[in-house]
């Protein structure tokens, strides 16, 4: 099992070996947000460099610094005053969907020209919104010759998901992050911020969490391996 190599840990020329190993930038995705009382607000981003740590120790890769705020969401209500209200209460905040993609544009081009051939934006956060401007940016930088890069989240990949439920919870759970179970109110059921109905994270567990890992894994072995002559090439 190779040990993940951290882009911030890296020093000098361990960049340009790292590189002409194999030019794979994991870039995980987050937003500061509300996850209940037992998941932290920086759920996404933890999760998905946690992930991205994961894939990057068994294929290889760099892996980038959790990014806290690179996250978008469709207008919780359709009176702006009404949402801004609502936001103030649970405390959530986000970017403009122009922000959000100006970073992940000057990302992606900031890191082909350092010398990496293929990108993942994996995004722990996935409302529409950020699923769309994800994966079109990805799209428009591989169309641009960029680099090959890739959008990933666990909703689209899944068929399923959820906020702050049975998915991120025990997903989070094989990552050896802190479930507060006890924290768990069922006055909190349905509220925004909180959990949902549809998938409680009561069903949470630390083999599910395993399982979804192990197919997250599966996934980007074949990408990986299927892009490795290109990544290698002279």
């Amino acid at each position: 099992m190779n040990q993940a190599l951290r882009f911030e840990n890296l020093y000098g020329e361990e960049l340009d070996r790292a590189i002409a190993r194999l030019p794979l930038a994991w870039v995980p995705l987050g937003i500061l947000e509300r996850h209940g009382e037992h998941l932290p607000w920086g759920l996404d981003g933890i999760k998905a460099h946690g992930v991205c740590l994961h894939l990057a120790q068994r294929l290889g890769g760099v892996v980038l610094p959790a990014c806290h705020l690179a996250g978008v969401h469709e207008p919780w209500l359709p009176d702006p005053a009404a949402a801004r209200k609502l936001m103030a209460k649970v405390r959530d905040f986000y970017l403009s969907e122009a922000t959000l993609r100006m970073l992940l544009e000057d990302t992606g081009r900031g890191l082909a020209q350092v010398g990496f051939r293929m990108i993942v934006f994996y995004t722990g956060h996935y409302p529409q919104l950020q699923i769309h401007v994800v994966n079109d940016v990805a799209q428009r930088l591989t169309a641009a010759g960029v680099a090959q890069v890739v959008g990933f989240d666990e909703l689209t990949f899944f068929g399923d998901g959820d906020h702050a439920g049975k998915w991120e919870s025990s997903i989070y759970l094989a990552l050896g992050g802190e479930f507060r179970r006890a924290a768990l109110r069922d006055e909190h059921r349905d509220r925004t911020g909180y959990w949902y109905s549809n998938s409680p994270p009561h069903q949470a567990s630390l083999e599910f969490g395993q399982q979804a890992l192990a197919r997250i894994s599966a996934h980007f072995e074949q990408l990986v391996t299927e892009h490795r002559k290109l990544l290698l090439r002279g």
